[in-house]
């Protein structure tokens, strides 16, 4: 695959999804391996950041802690994440198959996408009419042990407007 090619599942991926697997495909070290934390720099998608969030992964048990999210996800969801735990925030509608997507990430060093009805929202009525696309990207301060997980969700309504 190309450097800043899509993959063959993203054909109809939102455009900030693809603008993202593409940064981050261009910030892979020479050399290969899995681009760090330290290769990525907000200041080259300023345009995401408002859909951006990062989950810190700890091992032994494996789990996720959110390092950082996104305005426009924490104004949707209603709920600050930052500093807790993948299923801690509205654990009421979490679902735990899902945390299967997160350790595909971790452990196979692929991106992992969604397209789906939003788990996360307070307000059920928009939740049904709205859909998310999420990309889950590893990082790697090591180039191979994936620390990080780089994340982007777009919240849509019916029409395909961002919510």
């Amino acid at each position: 695959m190309d450097k800043f090619e899509l993959p063959a599942d993203a054909a109809f991926w939102h455009p900030k999804i693809a603008m993202l697997y593409r940064y981050w495909r261009s910030i892979h070290p020479e050399g290969g391996g899995l681009p760090g934390r330290q290769h990525f720099d907000p200041t080259d998608v300023p345009r995401l950041l408002a859909n951006i969030w990062l989950l810190d992964v700890e091992r032994d048990p494996l789990r996720f802690r959110y390092r950082l999210v996104g305005t426009a996800l924490e104004r949707f969801y209603g709920e600050h994440a930052t500093g807790r735990y993948l299923g801690e925030v509205n654990s009421k509608y979490f679902d735990p198959a899902y945390f299967q997507h997160y350790a595909l990430v971790v452990n196979e060093h692929a991106h992992h996408y969604r397209r789906g009805a939003p788990t996360f929202e307070p307000d059920r009525r928009i939740a049904s009419r709205a859909h998310v696309e999420r990309l889950l990207l590893p990082l790697a301060r090591d180039g191979s042990t994936v620390d990080t997980i780089l994340a982007l969700t777009v919240v849509l309504d019916q029409a395909g407007a961002e919510i």
